[in-house]
């Protein structure tokens, strides 16, 4: 059997195995001669490592980092990760409660920050160093779990025997990394610690697990803070139209920023693009100063300003930078009136390009005067995308009346939309004279009303039904509709000229399922809002639940997801909610297409969504999710079966 060829240590060798570790680690002690080549890949490329940063594997202990106020300290700058950390172990924690094993979590250094677990274990891990202020990193506590996960910034799992330090061989441990989701740097690791021989074989696969829980978690919070970030950015949009604007989030990376500043930074291979995302600071502080941003500026560009996000504290929470042409300077692409910025929109939530390319084209609609039409699916968001374009058009200053043409009566449509003459009273579209109305729906409307809007798009005037009187009537008229116009045209149902007229200026807004990549930052911002309307406290999505989610269909697309969203938090006593939580009708589709229906939390489940996870974030890559694992790639074909995971 070719044992190093493994990624974890064949049960049926155990054995034999840690006794060739063992003569090898001798040999290198005893006689200083090379490493073994027998030994698993990983663990040989390690002791190399180590080797050649002089670890002394006999004398060499981790280095256990200052004092007790430099923990804290440390503590203090890894406090989102520890929160984090401390969800993770109320849920996953029962499994190694009455166990010969704790959880640690270490920043990304390898330094620990701390360790939970049975209070026997605990103590005696705080005795063989693995207590919060030691690192191991691998230059500092050689070959072990955490500074090899951190070298190969993949999980790694090493046995007793297989550390190089002799301090560390009592303990085997598994440990995997901890990524922000937005840029994939390395934020921590998380690892399962076990005393000498007790490490069992779903360690790795739980520390996996957790890794992945921590970072969800951390993804959420900060999916949180953007959106509160982005409310605050809108009123600053407003009250500074004239400048050039730039949002950075806690991390100093770009989270949006208004066209001005774009064409300050167009076509300048110099600057640091404004990417959403991308990492604008170049070094991180308490709370940066202008003087940080200089190298990430375009040429001829000057910093006005860097205004912090909410009260002034030794916690920097983002920003908003100010930026304006050096005297002399033009920019690269002048700003048209018609290129209105799409940060206009930021209250339509989503990052994935056919939402952003929607909210870009309606940006530009916005400020023409032309009729507009919005299709797509019931649920959408039509609505939302008028009420936006009629706030950032030339109408503005005017009403926004909103007519569901499918809720009037035929009899009477006339009436409601035109008023009555002999009444004299003014109906929805004189209500809405200076500003915008939005027809719902405008497939349903009446032929005899869709004439007598044809009439209003070409004349500006309107005559009330039963009357002759001419009024005239200024207002930009968006339609909405969830079918195809063209096919109503064809079947006798729907005006041709209005069609004509309407289709000049056409959106299409894509469902939900076609990005179910914006859903998790969708259930956010919802459950913020319910949390400020019901103050039931904190509600979020766990992994499981955000999974099944997403095989849904969403007929109902965004408001179907607001009102089960709405039916979860009223009815759920947990913070971190669940397949288990859905009604029984979401239940029963699950179930149907053969989705978990609620979070199992035993081993071999914890497992299976460990692989799950892996498959979905390397694209159904085997090799790639084999080394995300930790395992050989014949390992991971034996689980697939095991699970009944099919991968084209």
């Amino acid at each position: 059997m070719d044992i190093h060829s493994f990624g974890r240590t064949p049960k049926e060798a155990d054995r034999l195995y840690r006794k060739q570790v063992e003569r090898a680690w001798l040999s290198l002690v005893e006689r200083g001669g090379e490493v073994d080549p027998k030994l698993r890949d990983v663990v040989r490329d390690s002791w190399l490592r180590c080797l050649a940063m002089g670890v002394e594997p006999v004398a060499q202990r981790p280095t256990l980092r200052g004092t007790a106020d430099a923990l804290e300290q440390l503590r203090d700058r890894n406090v989102e990760l520890l929160r984090a950390f401390q969800h993770t172990w109320r849920v996953l924690g029962d499994i190694l409660a009455d166990t010969q094993s704790c959880l640690v979590i270490a920043d990304a250094s390898g330094t620990l920050l701390d360790v939970c677990g049975n209070p026997a274990v605990v103590d005696r891990g705080a005795r063989g160093c693995v207590s919060p202020g030691y690192e191991w990193s691998e230059q500092s506590g050689g070959t072990n779990a955490i500074g090899t996960a951190i070298a190969r910034n993949a999980p790694a799992e090493v046995h007793s025997a297989e550390h190089l330090l002799a301090v560390a061989k009592i303990w085997s441990c598994s440990a995997a990394p901890v990524r922000d989701v937005v840029d994939g740097n390395l934020v921590g690791v998380v690892d399962v610690t076990s005393v000498g021989e007790s490490h069992q074989q779903h360690c790795l696969a739980l520390a996996v697990t957790a890794a992945h829980q921590i970072e969800e978690t951390l993804n959420s919070r900060e999916l949180a803070r953007s959106v509160q970030l982005l409310h605050w950015y809108q009123v600053q949009l407003t009250r500074r139209s004239a400048q050039a604007l730039v949002l950075l989030d806690r991390k100093g990376r770009v989270l949006a920023a208004n066209d001005l500043a774009r064409a300050l930074f167009a076509d300048c291979q110099s600057a640091t693009p404004l990417d959403r995302g991308r990492q604008f600071l170049r070094r991180q502080s308490t709370e940066p100063t202008l003087s940080d941003l200089v190298a990430a500026l375009p040429p001829r560009t000057r910093a006005l300003a860097l205004e912090p996000y909410g009260p002034r504290s030794r916690t920097w929470e983002g920003g908003l930078l100010v930026l304006e042409p050096r005297r002399g300077a033009h920019s690269a692409r002048p700003v048209s009136l018609i290129e209105a910025s799409p940060d206009a929109f930021a209250g339509i939530i989503g990052t994935h390009p056919a939402l952003a390319d929607a909210r870009r084209r309606a940006a530009r609609m916005a400020q023409a005067s032309a009729p507009l039409l919005l299709i797509g699916d019931a649920g959408v968001g039509k609505q939302r995308f008028a009420r936006a374009i009629h706030e950032t058009s030339n109408a503005a200053a005017g009403p926004l009346v909103v007519v569901r043409c499918g809720s009037l009566e035929p009899a009477r449509a006339l009436g409601e939309l035109f008023g009555e003459d002999a009444s004299a009273r003014s109906g929805r579209l004189q209500d809405a004279d200076g500003g915008t109305v939005l027809l719902d729906d405008i497939d349903a409307l009446p032929a005899v009303a869709q004439l007598g809007i044809v009439r209003l798009l070409q004349e500006n005037l309107l005559v009330r039904a039963g009357g002759t009187r001419e009024f005239p009537l200024r207002l930009r008229l968006i339609a909405a509709t969830r079918r195809h116009l063209g096919e109503e045209v064809a079947a006798g149902r729907f005006r041709a000229d209005l069609y004509a007229r309407l289709k000049v200026f056409s959106l299409r807004l894509p469902a939900l399922r076609d990005r179910l990549d914006d859903l998790p930052l969708l259930a956010h911002r919802r459950l913020l809002e319910l949390e400020a309307r019901y103050g039931l406290g904190p509600r979020q999505l766990g992994p499981a639940l955000q999974a099944a989610l997403a095989k849904l269909r969403w007929p109902g697309n965004v408001q179907e997801l607001h009102d089960l969203l709405e039916a979860l938090y009223l009815q759920s006593e947990h913070e971190v909610l669940s397949p288990a939580d859905l009604p029984e009708d979401y239940a029963a589709q699950l179930a149907a297409g053969d989705a978990p229906s609620s979070e199992n939390q035993s081993i071999s489940g914890l497992e299976r969504s460990a692989i799950e996870a892996a498959l979905q974030r390397e694209g159904h890559n085997l090799s790639a999710v084999a080394r995300r694992l930790g395992i050989s790639r014949s390992t991971l074909y034996r689980k697939l079966k095991r699970y009944g995971l099919v991968v084209d």
